[in-house]
Parts: structure tokens; sequence; C-alpha cells
């Protein structure tokens, strides 16, 4: 099987040949990981055969990103989704919002929502294959991104689409805090915004196809869970969100593209509804919050691939405890249905050794499942 079917194999239920693989480094790992004896010039997903490739979407108002400063190893800018921030400058680590674009209802109205168009920049692709996230450097232009695309699709690793959903982009440019207390004050004015922005993310996936770049799957990060109980009731993901994703599942379904979501937390009150939105993958099954597939496979079935729920404790802590956690999980995957991955993403302190383990011994447990 190429990396695709294998991918699709696990998405149908199917048998994969071998356990479907991929995951995430925090930024400034791989430096830590040459260090300890990872081979220079390669990637991790070609040094460790992962399964899954991925482009990202500008679904962004597309405000100037700017570098504010830089120094003492941290940088301030102001980013394209409408808010300031500062983090690490080059390597994973807090992130401190300092504003965001959107105060007020009328900020909303003559600031932001006339940019969340594809008129903004026409000519600038609104997809590239670095990381929305910090991303400093200019777009390519469309001419030049249909040749990125068709080298990582001839990889025949399976390639998502990635771009925020509605609550994760909006509370970028309007603030968590504002976000969760207008969800309640002023639903209409959210779901405005919801809507808005995904009409935009309509437009251009339907650029990207119209310009011969159809993703295997869109991948939509959309956190709703914090560690026991989500951030907004299903009452109110049913009057805000849910027509958002009606939207989504309904292009989706008729362009034959999976639908994957990823969201941190306890979010197992609202995974009937993910389904019903025609989500085919869920990620990333955060342990700590509760999160199991064995409990996802007794309350949902084979309804939906599990992709993660590999502790990133277990991947810091001792070996003992990382390999019955794999003894444990991994032969799910030997009747589909399951992608390892962390449950979250590997971050600083996990050593080479013991992830190249990891990925060598869960792949043993995998083969004596079958």
């Amino acid at each position: 099987m190429t990396s695709r079917e294998r991918v699709i194999a696990a998405l149908n239920f199917e048998r994969p040949d071998r356990l479907p693989v991929s995951d995430a480094l925090w930024d400034g790992l791989q430096d830590d990981w040459t260090a300890e004896g990872m081979p220079e010039g390669v990637t991790p997903a070609d040094h460790f055969d992962w399964d899954i490739c991925s482009m990202f979407l500008d679904v962004s108002p597309r405000f100037p990103t700017r570098i504010l400063e830089r120094s003492g190893g941290f940088v301030t800018y102001e980013d394209a989704f409408g808010y300031t921030v500062k983090k690490s400058d080059g390597r994973s680590g807090t992130l401190h919002f300092l504003s965001h674009k959107t105060a007020t209802r009328d900020d909303w109205e003559n600031l932001v929502k006339p940019r969340m168009t594809m008129d903004t920049n026409p000519q600038e692709a609104r997809i590239d294959s670095a990381s929305y996230f910090c991303h400093l450097d200019p777009y390519p232009a469309w001419s030049e991104v249909k040749p990125q695309f068709d080298a990582l699709y001839s990889r025949d690793r399976f390639l998502l689409f990635t771009a925020y959903g509605p609550w994760e982009a909006t509370w970028r440019h309007h603030g968590m805090e504002d976000l969760l207390m207008d969800a309640l004050a002023e639903p209409d004015w959210c779901a405005d915004m919801f809507e808005t922005y995904t009409s935009l993310l309509l437009d251009i996936l339907q650029s990207c196809l119209d310009r011969g770049m159809k993703p295997d799957g869109i991948y939509i990060p959309e956190d709703m869970g914090f560690k026991t109980g989500l951030m907004i009731g299903p009452p109110t993901w049913d009057r805000l969100l849910r027509p958002c994703y009606e939207r989504i599942r309904d292009f989706t379904k008729a362009n034959g593209i999976y639908f994957w979501m990823h969201s941190d937390g306890h979010v197992y009150d609202l995974i009937e509804r993910f389904l019903e939105m025609g989500v085919t993958a869920l990620n990333p099954l955060e342990c700590a919050a509760g999160m199991d597939i064995a409990e996802l496979r007794k309350r949902f079935g084979r309804r939906m691939t599990c992709y993660g729920n590999i502790s990133a404790a277990n991947l810091l802590g001792p070996w003992e405890d990382l390999e019955a956690e794999l003894e444990r999980k991994i032969p799910f995957a030997a009747k589909g249905g399951f992608i390892m991955h962390s449950d979250h993403s590997i971050p600083f302190g996990v050593t080479y050794a013991q992830y190249r383990n990891a990925r060598q011994r869960a792949q043993e447990i995998f083969e004596k499942s079958l």
C-alpha cells in the first residue's frame, strides 16, 4: 500500500498493511533530536516514514504581518489573523496574546469583515506548504503554489489541507474571553463572524479545486474542550456553529474530500454532532482530558477513525509506561480506524531515542495483532 492507500484503509475500517502513523514536533525539537543523533538534512516525515502531509490555508483578514520586536529569544509580531502576540523565537512555547483587532462590533463591521474576501491581494495565494501560524514571510503567487501541491501529492502520502475552524479563527481576532462572553450575550454577531469566515474558507477551497489542487482531506483545528468539559454547551454549538459545519460537510461530500477535525480537551459530548457533520477522523484525543480509544470505540463503534491518543506524558516518561500504553492501544489499528499520533504534538523533553523506539515498538505490536 502507499501511504495514501494505508490511511484510506484506516478511515474505512479496513486492515492496513502496516501501522498508519504521523505526528508533529514542537518547533525547535528537531534541532534537539539532531544533536541526539537524528540524521541531518532529513524531515521527520521522511525519517520516520509518516503517512500524512499537509498544506495550510490562509483564511485570514490578511492584516499586514509585522515584526514589532525581536530580542532575548522572543519575537513580538502582528499576525494576519488579527492579533498581536509575543512568543519564543523559533521554538514552541507559551503564547502571550497582547491585543486583538476586533474589540467592538464596529471594529468587526468596518475593519475586519471587509477584509474577509478573496479580493484581498488576489494574486497572492491563500495556501502554502508552510504553516499559517507565525507565517512571517509573504505568501507565494497562485502560479507558484501549484508546483508545491504537485510535489507533495506525488509522494503518495495522504494530503490534508489544514485551516482553522470558525471558532478558532474568530477568537484570534476577537479574543478568547470576549468570544466566550459574546457567544451568550451577542449570539447573532458571533454567528455572523462564524458564517463570514466559513464563506471565505469555502471560497478558498473552491479556488484550489479550480486550479487542480484537490486534497485527500481537510483538517480543521477547532479546540472546543477544557480538561473536564466543553468551552460552550451543545445547544450553543447547535445555534452558532452547526450551520457552518453543515456547509463544510456539504462541500466535502460533494467533492469527495474527507473531513477531519482537531479538538483538544474533553469533547465526548460533541462527537455525535461531529459525526453528523461528516467528520471521519478526530485528533488528538487528549489522554489527560479522559479521551481514550477504548471508550470511543464503546460509545461510537466504527463510525470515526481515532487519530492520536498516544500520551505525550508517556512519551516523556518511563519506557515501561509508554510500552504498556502502546500494547493496549495499538492493537485497535489492526482492524482499521486508528492512526498513531501523539495526543497533541511532541513536546520538548521527548528524546529522539524514545520516539524512535516507540515508533518501532508500535509497529511490532501491530504486526503481532494481525
